[in-house]
């Protein structure tokens, strides 16, 4: 009887991980060729690949735009901790696609020069922009800003958007330079 109770849920984890695709999708910035290289060559340059503010990275049905990004020293009741400050990062995401995509702050996070990835912060610097959770209908856009703590002066930060929790593979990686 337990090793019965066992065997379903493990059968129907075995089913969830079946019905997940092999398949990825790798970001491309909007306007760019598509080649038609072997998929082995495709998977090596997307992990390498980084973006720069201002570009349009398209991955999946998800286009995703860096906007501006501003430091800030925080305010009378919000400062980041001795030697760092908050970098807040504006986005623009929009839907490409032709069903609902959803979008939550915690698909972004922020790597330093030092290795360190951080997630987002709650602070009163960007409590007027900030980015919610949702969704866009097809052709829908949101924008919104996203709040980091990371090293004063930092020239190697990096925004990681994964919208897909589940696939680890499928990411946008931005220069915040």
């Amino acid at each position: 009887m337990r090793k019965r109770a066992l065997a379903v849920p493990l059968f129907l984890a075995g089913l969830l991980l079946a019905g997940c695709s092999g398949e990825t999708t790798e970001p491309k910035k909007v306007g760019e060729e598509t080649s038609t290289q072997p998929q082995e060559n495709k998977e090596e340059v997307k992990k390498d690949q980084v973006f720069k503010v201002g570009e349009q990275i398209q991955l999946g049905d998800n286009v995703l735009t860096v906007t501006k990004v501003e430091k800030s020293q925080g305010g009378e009741f919000d400062k980041p901790q001795q030697g760092n400050e908050f970098v807040i990062v504006g986005v623009k995401i929009e839907n490409g696609g032709k069903e609902n995509i959803s979008y939550n702050p915690f698909d972004f996070q922020v790597k330093n020069s030092q290795g360190q990835i951080t997630d987002t912060v709650f602070t009163t610097a960007n409590q007027d922009t900030v980015l919610n959770a949702g969704e866009l209908a097809p052709a829908g856009t949101v924008e919104g800003t996203l709040a980091f703590e990371a090293p004063a002066g930092d020239a190697g930060l990096q925004l990681i958007y994964k919208p897909n929790f589940w696939l680890d593979n499928e990411t946008i990686t931005v220069n915040l330079q």
